[in-house]
């Protein structure tokens, strides 16, 4: 395997590591974060399949967006929430969002949301998260709230 490009941060509990790799065997992890006690995983399995892994254990399988990006980590008193950003290459929609929470019994994805803008805002407030962007066509901004394992729009 020869690595053409890494990175690694450290930040409180919340590390992370990401690299672009090339094997002729087996997909490497394109993304590696611990969230806590968690490892969370992002690997390209072929075009338009990303899959999210927790502990070594597959919990998602993208086979929509063009690209799957990891947004953010954040902390909700005993869990954590990653934010995913999809990328379809739709010219309608062109950019959705999912939620993976773990902490819990089991980790948790939520339903792709969004306005379709990519300039998503988070803010955290107690055990809510909130992610805001603008709408297409202006107006005040959209925002969907993730709050006891549900995601639902809130403005």
């Amino acid at each position: 395997m020869r690595v053409l490009s890494v990175c690694a941060a450290v930040v409180g509990s919340l590390s992370i590591a990401c690299g672009i790799a090339t094997s002729a065997n087996a997909a490497e992890p394109r993304l590696m974060a611990a969230l806590g006690n968690t490892v969370l995983t992002m690997t390209d399995i072929g075009p338009k399949h990303t899959q999210v892994s927790v502990n070594d254990k597959p919990v998602f399988d993208d086979k929509e967006s063009d690209l799957l990006s990891f947004v953010g980590a954040y902390s909700l008193k005993d869990r954590w929430i990653a934010l995913f950003q999809s990328d379809t290459g739709a010219k309608d929609c062109p950019t959705r969002f999912r939620i993976l929470e773990v902490g819990g019994p089991q980790p948790t994805i939520s339903y792709p949301f969004g306005s379709c803008s990519d300039a998503a805002q988070v803010t955290i407030d107690n055990d809510t998260l909130t992610v805001s962007m603008p709408q297409p066509g202006g107006g005040a901004d959209a925002a969907w709230t993730y709050r006891n394992g549900k995601i639902g729009r809130s403005k």
